[in-house]
């Protein structure tokens, strides 16, 4: 089943928005959000979030309907739950961090297969208030993971679509150690997007590949990349055994 719509289609469908969309992206996003040698990822996201809400082309695609948005996501979501049973995960008794939660889309899948345990972090806390609204008894907290510190131990960790949006290697460094400090012995980190090639593509976009992830996780198993949307989602497990 087709999983994505291809660059041609977004430009055949909507030429001007097109246009217009990486006229912006190109040139003047990356003048306004411009800090460093990076970018004000927590502007650039509540900025995103506030203009959206929970309509998911504000984590998605601008240049998709909500409703095409809605379909490629529930397909990665199906894919996410299949690689989770693969790797059996034991959902109402896993404790679980989501790293960059964005619009609860995954924390609603959480949710319904019967996670009790579930803290997330993310760079704006925008939608936060309607997210405790949504799902009482979970924590949400605004954090930047890669520049401090996160507490906790969790069974499973989830980073889906986020690391593109990790722009410098050092920054990227400081995420992953993160994972690693609160990831328990025998625990599992499920992580996407996985590319073909490694760069910098726009001011908010850094591709990586699985060699460059690999060398952050010496001694880690993973899995076989499993397709999701258009690049791939991975499994890794942090060596010992689960608590």
């Amino acid at each position: 089943m087709k999983q994505t719509i291809s660059t041609i289609d977004r430009f055949r469908k909507d030429p001007v928005g097109f246009v217009r969309r990486a006229f912006y992206k190109l040139f003047v996003g990356s003048f306004v959000y411009r800090k460093g040698g990076g970018y004000d990822a927590h502007r650039y996201w509540t900025d995103r979030f506030q203009k959206y809400g929970s309509d998911l082309r504000g984590a998605g695609d601008e240049g998709l309907s909500e409703g095409e948005n809605r379909g490629m996501y529930e397909r990665a979501g199906q894919t996410f739950l299949e690689v989770c049973r693969r790797e059996s995960v034991d959902f109402p008794r896993v404790r679980v961090l989501e790293i960059g939660c964005g619009t609860g889309f995954y924390t609603g899948i959480l949710r319904a297969q019967g996670v009790r345990s579930y803290t997330a972090v993310d760079i704006t806390d925008a939608l936060f208030d309607r997210h405790r609204e949504d799902f009482p008894g979970y924590t949400f907290i605004r954090q930047d993971v890669t520049d401090s510190q996160l507490d906790g131990d969790f069974d499973l960790i989830c980073m889906i679509d986020v690391i593109q949006h990790i722009v410098g290697d050092e920054r990227f460094r400081g995420a992953m150690e993160n994972v690693k400090r609160c990831l328990k012995p025998g625990g599992l980190f499920l992580l996407t997007p996985i590319h073909g090639d490694s760069g910098k593509k726009m001011f908010y976009f850094h591709t990586r590949t699985l060699a460059e992830i690999a060398a952050h996780f010496p001694d880690y198993r993973f899995s076989d990349p499993v397709p999701f949307r258009s690049t791939a989602l991975v499994a890794i497990r942090k060596p010992g055994l689960a608590q």
